[in-house]
């Protein structure tokens, strides 16, 4: 591409030019990174064009949707049209199964973006433009694969030859004549899948650089399941939900619809295509559909692509069938097809959703039922932890993290690090090598899972199991200070200086790395440095004003063995640089919450934790161990709009009072009758919210507010004494809504109290209203 081409982006369109960029400089070294981002490159630009062209509402449609909207309103043609939709489905492919000749459709859907991008600066940036010609990608000279170096040169020079026979929709297709004058197709001249460009580790960041997102490896797809994802998968709950489905739906003659519901991410094609890979048999008797937000032709949309899909599961043709249909499906996608137009021919399907309650806030036991022709999992009943006693674990997260650091003779990882990291020139002082060492630890495995589920429910992140890997490798490399496609990369690690070498460190990266990616935004919020109470604040001082602060990492601090050794020279110093004690101080303070041991400081979020139990004992039904919860959440509700009298709640009548408060009588009674029922002691399906009732002895109403964690903590705080602001009442709108209704169910038809503010000795006054006489009074008190 010309890169001179999209400098025009970076003024208004930075982020497009990053990634055309990006697309650019990778097609020869990262293919399947290429794909990848250049259906990224399509979901962005067609949002970009949506705004421009002032046509609201298609940022939440799916990029096929988007596409077949802005091609009815014909804002491109049918040859951008085409561009787009090659761009998408080979993403699509790259997405969810294994792709051969990944060379050659990375440099397809290249040029693709070369010239949307071209036609997209000619229409809206730059109406002078004229777009140069395609020239194919150059391999650049500092590129770290010196091995594939030839080849790739062998490739290029074909590609060459080819350039200008190579154009969308062609690659399965044209034919071309080789050095021997035979007609051969384009993808066998060039012959992609027949060069071997592998070459023999030489470094653990080698096998780590699998766990990237961008990796073929990190793909899901219903396929193939190559050995590496046989090795790093990991069974959950819900898959074993499913594996007893599908096994019982195998044995039925009539038609089974299996519906695998959840949200984006959640690992449903991954275990779809584990289950292929294990019982080959039997799942070839069904029919796999794996992303049902897509269409399958450009000129469909996804309701259209649902409604050819489940054709034989009409209620017409559903007893009749015998069509065996796995559906991977996001619950968005499942409530918009059952509303669509197309949901008159599928009223079973939608009986189905509503009696199974998959769409609501609801936990079923969900079994197979031969009676019935339709079957569901629902992702979503299952979380990444358990409770257990009140306390969270992950029995999946932690298996993760150990399939990398086990120190077994199956996991490559670990075989990478013997073979390699021991032996290393650079053993002593590589960060990745240390990080890899401190993830091994059982303490520091279980501080990062606390620290990931404290996310999903303080920030309400979604994780899949793609982003968590690619965070795990983002947790041991810091690409600030090592660039790994430097040839030279081993030699600026030897020549890091102490300060760059303490912020590689897992227990800076954790929380200094919030550009990476949503997980680490979410985690820079839990930074333990803002934790301030009186232990940590005396710890500061004295840290501050020792001279031999190596001792406090040696005493309180369980780090693998020479993790910082190469910072001990600072036991020799009586004086030390501000600024390095102050950076030694950071890893001190975020170490001790990773893998500190004794009682130096708490550094725990109480709040945090009390909610967490409460989730606990809610799912399980145990009133007596939720009174305190009830009496926090009423006492959060009846100080919302200020402290009022016993009983009573201060209420908003017309024009904002500064010299009165006005309350009414209000007394609130706990309703425990909606409480689940559970026995377990470990809790696997789980509500992460508490639906909190309250009964009014007034209207002998109840009132409901479901309360997650920012509510819970926001009213715990305002039981405290604080007042909510504007943007609180903002944020929680639904919790207004309840506030009325408790008002509403108030003494402010019959009794208003009016107390004056803000004097020595406040005078009191009630208005009341007599039914008897249908007067009003107004007097002191």
């Amino acid at each position: 591409m010309n890169s001179n081409m999209y400098e025009l982006l970076d003024k208004n369109y930075s982020e497009l030019c990053n990634l055309c960029n990006e697309i650019n400089n990778s097609v020869l070294t990262s293919p399947h990174s290429v794909i990848v981002k250049s259906r990224i490159f399509a979901e962005q630009i067609s949002k970009e064009i949506a705004k421009l062209e002032n046509i609201s509402g298609l940022d939440n449609l799916s990029l096929a949707d988007r596409l077949t909207n802005l091609r009815y309103n014909e804002v491109f043609d049918k040859e951008i049209n085409d561009y787009f939709y090659e761009i998408r489905k080979i993403g699509n492919r790259a997405a969810h199964e294994d792709i051969e000749d990944e060379l050659l459709l990375a440099l397809q859907v290249h040029r693709n973006v070369y010239k949307i991008t071209g036609w997209f600066i000619e229409t809206y940036v730059d109406y002078s433009f004229k777009t140069p010609a395609y020239k194919s990608p150059k391999l650049s000279q500092d590129t770290n694969v010196k091995e594939s170096h030839s080849i790739m040169s062998k490739v290029i020079e074909k590609i060459g030859k080819l350039e200008n026979m190579l154009s969308i929709n062609t690659h399965k297709n044209t034919k071309v004549e080789n050095e021997n004058n035979e007609e051969v197709s384009l993808e066998k001249e060039i012959n992609i899948g027949s060069l071997d460009t592998k070459t023999e580790s030489i470094c653990l960041l080698e096998e780590l650089s699998k766990l990237k997102e961008s990796s073929r490896e990190a793909v899901e797809g219903l396929n193939t399941f190559t050995d590496f994802k046989m090795y790093m998968h990991v069974d959950r709950n819900a898959q074993r939900e499913l594996e007893g489905i599908i096994l019982e739906a195998d044995k039925q003659e009539n038609s089974q619809l299996i519906l695998v519901c959840g949200s984006v991410g959640d690992g449903k094609s991954h275990i779809i295509s584990y289950f292929k890979n294990k019982y080959p048999e039997i799942m070839s008797k069904f029919t796999l559909h794996n992303d049902a937000t897509e269409s399958l032709e450009p000129d469909k949309t996804s309701m259209d692509t649902l409604n050819d899909l489940l054709e034989n599961f009409t209620d017409e043709k559903i007893k009749s069938s015998n069509e065996k249909l796995i559906l991977a499906i996001n619950l968005g996608t499942l409530n918009n097809f059952i509303d669509s137009k197309y949901g008159e021919r599928f009223t079973r399907l939608k009986e189905f959703v509503n009696e199974k309650k998959i769409l609501e806030r609801s936990i079923i036991e969900n079994k197979f039922e031969a009676s019935n022709n339709i079957q569901f999992v629902n992702f979503s009943d299952y979380n990444l932890y358990t409770l257990k006693d009140g306390k969270v674990e992950s029995d999946y997260i932690k298996s993760l993290i150990k399939k990398i650091t086990d120190k077994s003779e199956i996991n490559i990882f670990y075989k990478s690090y013997q073979s390699n990291c021991i032996r290393c020139v650079n053993s002593g002082k590589c960060p990745i090598k240390a990080n890899y060492e401190l993830l091994g630890e059982a303490k520091t495995q279980d501080a990062i899972v606390d620290l990931l589920v404290q996310c999903i429910i303080k920030n309400k992140i979604i994780i899949s199991t793609r982003a968590l890997l690619n965070f795990i490798y983002d947790l041991l490399i810091n690409r600030s200070y090592i660039d790994i496609h430097d040839p030279m990369f081993k030699d600026k690690i030897g020549r890091l200086k102490d300060l760059e070498y303490i912020s590689s460190l897992t227990p800076n990266m954790i929380f200094e790395q919030n550009e990476l990616s949503f997980i680490f935004k979410s985690l820079s919020t839990l930074d333990p440095l803002n934790v301030r109470n009186r232990e940590v604040d005396d710890f500061i001082i004295k840290f501050n004003n020792s001279t031999t602060i190596m001792e406090f990492f040696e005493e309180y601090i369980d780090y693998p063995k020479g993790y910082i050794d190469n910072l001990n020279e600072d036991k020799k110093e009586e004086k030390i640089n501000r600024n390095r004690r102050k950076e030694v101080l950071k890893l001190f303070i975020r170490s001790y919450y990773l893998c500190g041991k004794g009682e130096l400081f708490d550094l725990r979020d109480e709040v945090y934790n009390d909610f967490i139990k409460y989730v606990y004992h809610w799912n399980k039904g145990e009133k007596s161990k939720l009174k305190e919860l009830y009496t926090e959440v009423k006492d959060g509700v009846v100080k919302w709009n200020g402290v009022a009298d016993k009983n009573s709640i201060n209420i908003f009548i017309g024009k904002n009072q500064i010299k009165y408060k006005i309350s009414e009588y209000l007394e609130l009674k706990a309703d425990t009758g909606n409480l689940p029922s559970n026995a377990e002691s470990k809790l696997e399906k789980f509500l992460t919210t508490i639906e909190v009732k309250y009964k009014s002895d007034k209207t002998n109403k109840s009132y409901g507010i479901d309360i997650d964690f920012p509510l819970y903590e926001l009213l715990r705080r305002v039981g405290n004494g604080y007042r909510p602001n504007k943007k609180d009442k903002n944020q929680f709108i639904k919790f207004i809504e309840f506030m009325n209704k408790v008002e509403s169910a108030g003494s402010q038809n019959e009794e208003l109290i009016f107390t004056e503010k803000n004097r020595d000795n406040n005078k009191k006054f009630k208005l009341e209203y007599d039914d008897e006489f249908e007067i009003y009074r107004f007097m002191e008190i």
